[in-house]
C-alpha cells in the first residue's frame, strides 16, 4: 500500500540536528515561530518550507539544516505544545491542597492544559492540524497517558486503590478520551468549545468514580 503524501514516514519526522550555538538556536527558534505564524494563518496544507524561511528571514538552506521537512518542524512544535500542556498539569496537580477533592483535581487538571494552549492562537492552530496528521497525533497521545498516568498516582497517594493489573489500561483510555475531545473541540475551527470540554470532564470523572466507588 502506498503512503499518502501528507503522511510522511516516521524517520521524516525526526530533526536533522540541534542547534548548539547561541546563534544556531536563535535560528532555531525563528523557524518554529515563523512555521506557528504561518500555521496559524494557512493551515497545515498551506505550510511549505520556502514560505517558512522567508517569514523567518533566512535562507532555506538553514531549514534544511535542522529540518528534512515541513513534517518534521510540525513534529517538534507538537512535542513543545505536549511538553506544555503535561507540565501545566503536573504543575496543577503539584500544587492542589489535601482538602481539594479528586474531582475538582481532574477537572482543573483539563483546564489549565487548555487555557495554556487557547492563550496563544498559534498553539490552538497547531492542536488543530495534529488531528490531520496520524504521527502527530500519536505524539499527543503518548502526553495525555503521561497525564492520565500522573492523575492516578495522585489519587493513589490519596489513598484510592485501583487494580494493578488495570492501572495502565486507566492511564491509557483516560489518554485516548482526551485526545479525541480535544480534536472535537477544535473540530471546524473552533477554540475548544466549551460544551465539548464539560462533557470531557464529566466523562472522565464518571469513568474514574467507577472504580474509586467500587
Amino acid at each position: 500500500m502506498r503512503r499518502r503524501a501528507d503522511r510522511p514516514a516516521p524517520g521524516l519526522l525526526v530533526p536533522r540536528r540541534e542547534p548548539v550555538q547561541e546563534r544556531s538556536r536563535r535560528t532555531h527558534r525563528r523557524i518554529l515561530d515563523a512555521a506557528l505564524r504561518l500555521l496559524e494563518q494557512r493551515g497545515i496544507e498551506g505550510l511549505n518550507t520556502n514560505d517558512i524561511a522567508r517569514v523567518a528571514g533566512v535562507n532555506i538552506g538553514a531549514v534544511y539544516k535542522y529540518f528534512p521537512n515541513k513534517h518534521a518542524i510540525l513534529a517538534l512544535l507538537a512535542r513543545e505544545l505536549n511538553d506544555r500542556q503535561t507540565e501545566l498539569a503536573i504543575e496543577f496537580v503539584k500544587q492542589a491542597d489535601a482538602s481539594v477533592s479528586w474531582q475538582d483535581i481532574l477537572r482543573g487538571a483539563i483546564d489549565v492544559m487548555i487555557e495554556g494552549t487557547r492563550s496563544a492562537p498559534a498553539l490552538v492552530a497547531l492542536q488543530s492540524a495534529m488531528q490531520a496528521n496520524p504521527e502527530l497525533k500519536a505524539l499527543y497521545r503518548e502526553s495525555n497517558e503521561a497525564v492520565g498516568r500522573l492523575l492516578l498516582r495522585t489519587l493513589q497517594d490519596r489513598g484510592f486503590v485501583f487494580p494493578a493489573r488495570r492501572r495502565r489500561l486507566i492511564a491509557l483510555c483516560l489518554g485516548e478520551a482526551v485526545s479525541a475531545l480535544m480534536d472535537l473541540s477544535v473540530a471546524g475551527g473552533k477554540r475548544f468549545d466549551p460544551q465539548v470540554i464539560e462533557e470531557m470532564k464529566r466523562m472522565q470523572v464518571a469513568y474514574l468514580g467507577s472504580y474509586l466507588d467500587d
